[in-house]
């Protein structure tokens, strides 16, 4: 498999959240294929970030393209290209659902196979129990699980938020290793994280509003 992976470029981005602006003046450019880290503490607008570049979010000032489409303006094509894996709150897995729950799920609405879940499922190097509720797993592997089943139809790009939350050093590593395994079949991955990972990452550092 190999997925022609999407670019990002902004300029100047603004956004704002439940108490005012959480980033301004931001410029970013991300390479097709590429692992990028959106670094920062809490409230530095990380979550709010990953919604614009997925289009599922306004700026507020700026200009962003993401594989040449420009936003807002072609937002809905650039939320067929994007695939949020986990965004908090609104894009995450139920934890009272079994995983075949979640899986009938992303059949219904993201137009996935048996077949391309079950090649998201090798992409991540999972196999888990369908009988099995989400929320009694590992927290790497219900991370792991959304990104099997954003990854199922082999998007052009992955966002995903609190990669490093909740996990000790050695899930952590696990889970920044998938991500990489995921860009070297083309695709392109956004995570949000208080701290980037070692190794060869593009990082897009938000300041503490």
């Amino acid at each position: 498999m190999y997925v022609h992976g999407v670019s990002v470029l902004g300029q100047g981005l603004a956004a704002d959240g439940p108490e005012g602006l959480v980033f301004s003046d931001l410029d970013l450019r991300v390479e097709p294929g590429s692992l990028a880290a959106v670094t920062g503490p809490g409230g530095s607008g990380r979550t709010a970030l990953l919604l614009v570049l997925s289009g599922r979010m306004r700026a507020l000032s700026g200009w962003l393209e993401v594989d040449g489409l420009r936003l807002p303006r072609q937002a809905r094509k650039v939320r067929k290209l994007v695939q949020p894996a986990r965004i908090r709150p609104g894009c995450e897995l139920e934890e009272w659902h079994t995983v075949g729950e979640a899986i009938k799920e992303r059949r219904l609405i993201g137009d996935a196979t048996r077949s391309t879940i079950e090649s998201g499922f090798a992409l991540v190097g999972l196999d888990p129990d369908p009988h099995e509720l989400i929320g009694e797993l590992p927290d790497d592997e219900q991370l792991l699980l959304a990104l099997a089943l954003a990854a199922a139809n082999a998007p052009g790009a992955i966002v995903v938020d609190d990669v490093e939350k909740g996990l000790p050093a050695e899930q952590r590593a696990r889970v920044w290793a998938v991500l990489r395994d995921l860009t070297r079949i083309g695709m392109t991955v956004i995570a949000g994280s208080t701290d980037p990972p070692s190794g060869e990452v593009d990082v897009i550092r938000l300041a503490d509003s």
